[in-house]
């Protein structure tokens, strides 16, 4: 993942060590950076749970994430985030770095587990961790960053965001503004639509989509949470069925509501009669 996280050695970045800073500057600092720290993760040393070498960090779990890492392995690892009946399984770095997963199925007892490659689909558990957690707002799992849709602080996608919402004054116009942006400067990428089918584990570069302006739906998905949730404005990535063709589209919360966005149908002039919602992110 290069630098989209920390190591799996339990560091908290941030930290400033024997440096004495004036209360002044530290409330200023503080209110320059609060609309963007607000939404980015952060890691803990406190709240971090580890057996066999899995790092679960739970620090944060009631604001809708966790982070989890593996020391390194040439294996392949999958994790499975569990609640109650509901499960989410996901591929997990080797190179043992922290990725963050959301806490989409909300608040109570939760699962962990690591699994690794023993051949083919066959996999072995190496670790379980559990936890419960009462979150503190259900719209906070789509409002940070996640493995299926990362960026980092600095990332143009987000300058352009707060460019096209800049002097905007509700929720509404912003999605709008962000969503006609996307669909009518972004082309689908068919060619990579043919080739991705083959590929497994495949995740969005957000800033590699912006740059070179043409994606999938995957794709888009991740770039309209990226630009929505960095302005405050609780947004799903939603993996599913648009009528019979399997599909990733969002749903944005607006005026006390879920209104789904279709950017990838309007980039392709595509009409979609019903859509199977089956994944939350």
């Amino acid at each position: 993942m290069g630098d989209r996280a920390e190591k799996c050695s339990g560091s908290t970045p941030g930290r400033i060590a024997g440096t004495v800073i004036p209360l002044l500057t530290v409330v200023l600092l503080f209110c320059a950076v609060w609309a963007q720290a607000a939404w980015f993760p952060e890691l803990t040393q406190d709240g971090q749970k580890k057996k066999n070498g899995t790092i679960v960090d739970i620090g944060h779990a009631d604001q809708g994430y966790i982070q989890v890492c593996h020391q390194a392995s040439s294996k392949k690892l999958k994790v499975r985030v569990s609640n109650g009946d509901m499960t989410y399984t996901y591929d997990l770095n080797g190179e043992g770095e922290f990725e963050v997963f959301p806490l989409q199925m909300g608040s109570g007892s939760y699962r962990v587990g690591v699994y690794e490659q023993v051949k083919g689909s066959q996999y072995q558990s190496v670790s379980n961790i559990s936890f419960d957690v009462e979150i503190a707002d259900s719209l906070l799992p789509f409002l940070y960053p996640n493995q299926y849709a990362w960026y980092e602080a600095g990332d143009e996608a987000i300058a352009q965001a707060e460019t096209l919402c800049e002097g905007l004054s509700s929720d509404e116009q912003k999605v709008e503004a962000i969503e006609r942006f996307v669909t009518g400067r972004f082309m689908y990428d068919y060619m990579k639509a043919v080739t991705i089918r083959s590929a497994t584990g495949y995740l969005p570069d957000i800033e590699k989509v912006y740059s070179e302006k043409k994606g999938i739906c995957f794709d888009f998905a991740a770039l309209v949470c990226c630009m929505l949730r960095t302005q405050g404005i609780p947004t799903q990535m939603v993996i599913g069925y648009a009528d019979a063709t399997y599909h990733a589209w969002n749903s944005v919360y607006v005026d006390g509501q879920w209104r789904l966005i279709d950017t990838t149908a309007a980039i392709t002039g595509t009409t979609v009669r019903q859509y199977t919602p089956e994944l939350y992110y």
